[in-house]
Parts: C-alpha cells; sequence; structure tokens
C-alpha cells in the first residue's frame, strides 16, 4: 500500500495514538509537557544564545532535606549565645514558623550542629561538618543574602526553582536553556536526575513544575532521566522495527503535522522533538557507558559512583552531559 494512501485514512490524533509507544513516549510527553506554549519562533528553533554568554552550562546539585544554611555556611554566633533560651517575641512577633509549629509551648534557639571556622584566604566561614568544601572555599561563591516567601518545602522549592511559590512559570533550568542555547542536537538542553538513597526517603516530594518551561517555548521544559531502569523510557525500538522504519515513521509524523496544524501553532517544535528523541536513541545509551572512564577519574566521586540512581552516579552523568554542550 502506498504510503499517501495510509496517510488519507489517518488523522492526526489516530497516528499518535497508534504509534507512541514507537516514538519515545515517555520522554517526548516530558520535553513538551506545555504543548500548547510551545512556541517555536523565538530562537527559530535553533540552539544559538541570544548573545556571546560567559558561562556555556549549569550544573545544579539540589541538596533537598539537608542541613540547613545556618548549620553549614551561614554563622549565628548569637544562637550559641542564647542556647537552650526562647526566642524573644521581639523577634519571633506573630511569624508562624511552620506548619508543624502551631502547638509549641517553647521556642528554644539551637547552635549550629558544628564550630564554623574561616577557610581559605578569603576567610569565609563554613561549618566543620564540610572539611572538603572548606578547601576550596577560595573557588566558590557563598551568598548570604537571599530570603523567602515560602516556610514549607514544596512552595520553598518552586520559590526558589522559579521565583514564585505558586506552580506555572519557568524553572532556572529552562531560563538557562533559552537564554544560553546548546552546543548539542541530540540530547536536551536541561536534563533533571534525581538521585535515590539506600536509607528510607525522608518523604520529600519532586513535582514536575520544578522543572517546569512555563511559557517559554516547550522545548526548554526539563526532561527527567530516571534514577532506576532505563533513564528515559521507550527510546528502544519495538521488536520487529527496524531504525530505518523508525525514520519513515517519523517522517510520517511530521507530514501530518505540518498538514493538520496550522502554522506557528509549535508545530516545528514539536517535529523538532521528535527528532530529538529519535537521536537520543544513540546518544542516551553512549552518555551512560562509562566503560572510558579512568578508575582514578571514577574513584574521585566516591564508591557509589556506579550505582544507578547514587547521587555521585548522577554528578558523573552531569559531568559528561556538560561536556557534550
Amino acid at each position: 500500500m502506498q504510503r499517501n494512501a495510509i496517510m488519507q485514512g489517518l488523522t492526526r490524533r489516530h497516528f499518535l495514538r497508534s504509534s507512541l509507544h514507537g516514538i519515545g513516549g515517555v520522554a517526548l510527553a516530558s520535553m513538551f509537557a506545555s504543548e500548547a506554549v510551545a512556541g517555536g519562533d523565538a530562537l527559530q528553533l535553533g540552539v544559538l544564545p541570544h548573545f556571546p554568554p560567559r558561562a556555556k552550562r549549569v550544573i545544579c546539585l539540589w541538596q533537598g532535606g539537608g542541613p540547613s544554611h545556618v548549620d553549614l555556611f551561614d554563622p549565628k554566633p548569637a544562637l550559641a549565645r542564647y542556647q537552650g533560651q526562647d526566642i524573644p517575641a521581639s523577634i519571633r512577633g506573630d511569624t508562624r514558623l511552620s506548619t508543624m509549629s502551631s502547638n509549641y509551648a517553647k521556642w528554644p534557639s539551637l547552635p549550629g550542629i558544628k564550630p564554623f571556622r574561616r577557610c581559605g584566604q578569603s576567610g569565609i566561614e563554613i561549618s566543620e561538618l564540610l572539611p572538603h568544601i572548606g578547601g576550596i572555599a577560595d573557588d566558590i561563591c557563598v551568598v548570604r543574602s537571599m530570603n523567602t516567601e515560602a516556610v514549607n518545602h514544596s512552595p520553598g522549592v518552586t520559590f526558589f526553582m522559579t521565583g514564585s511559590q505558586q506552580p506555572g512559570r519557568p524553572a532556572m533550568g529552562a531560563w538557562l536553556a533559552y537564554g544560553l542555547g546548546s552546543e548539542c542536537d541530540d540530547l536536551p538542553s536541561f536534563v533533571v536526575m534525581t538521585s535515590s538513597d539506600r536509607e528510607k526517603s525522608c518523604g520529600q516530594l519532586f513535582y514536575e513544575h520544578y522543572w517546569s518551561n512555563g511559557f517559554l517555548p516547550g522545548k526548554h521544559q526539563g526532561v527527567r532521566f530516571r534514577s532506576s531502569g532505563d533513564p528515559v523510557p521507550y527510546l528502544g525500538d519495538p521488536p520487529g522495527v527496524s531504525r530505518s522504519a523508525r525514520r519513515e515513521l517519523l517522517d510520517d509524523l511530521a507530514e501530518l503535522n505540518r498538514a493538520r496544524v496550522p502554522e506557528g501553532n509549535g508545530v516545528e517544535t514539536r517535529i523538532a522533538q521528535y527528532e530529538m528523541a529519535f537521536r537520543m536513541q544513540t546518544s542516551v545509551p553512549d552518555l551512560l557507558d562509562f566503560s572510558n572512564e579512568p578508575k582514578s577519574v571514577l574513584d574521585m566521586y566516591g564508591p557509589d559512583v556506579l550505582v544507578a540512581g547514587s547521587f555521585a552516579n548522577n554528578c558523573l552523568i552531569a559531568r559528561r552531559l556538560s561536556e557534550r554542550g
């Protein structure tokens, strides 16, 4: 049967439903979850930045559930001076310190877990909990002027990632992808990885709006790599489907999209993301092949570096992603 004859009997919706598992469905759903706002004209679907950037790539290590800033980078000597004493009402005011403190009878001050010491030539005060970070004090920047509007975990993380407690605005990674662009055309410009732990989870959840593209074009949506199993599901060809058949399938899908979706309605962005998933079939396995990493380098990441989903493993993948642009 001729290709045109097949296409005449298919609607775009039916075509997508019947072929989604063969074209990286889950990966693509993550890549353009905000399809309704997936414009494409802003950057002409290219990957060039708006202006020559000083930075080429950014790796954000989000330590959710870790010790507080006053225990790590932000010493508060008064906490030790008033240890065990209630926080004065003149300081506390009517502020509700958390949703779990409504029935508290006392508000004692607690000092830092470990003493602070000045590190490096800069003299930055860093907790003795972090001796290795203290050794690179002159290579990092500590910001102590930040504040928040939120108390609880999820609104606080949303505020940090997007600048608003309410979901819907572009995440920091989406803005970076939009502003810096990417030198790589076979991997997403914004990748998200969540780490698993040997111990029981603390119960904090990860919500997709933490890496949302918001009102930016859909190609800037963060693509989440899973911490167990295949990082991106359904990238492999189903049994009986060859690489050439996959290529023909994508060509047909692009033709249907262009024929049935008005120009300027994000169709080219959508097509480009299907093409990205096709290229990821080879780029993702190569990314995760650590056979060319010297043992001396792997040892720098710690004993869990080859444990899929561990923090060390994700740091290694993040470095390899950044090397690819």
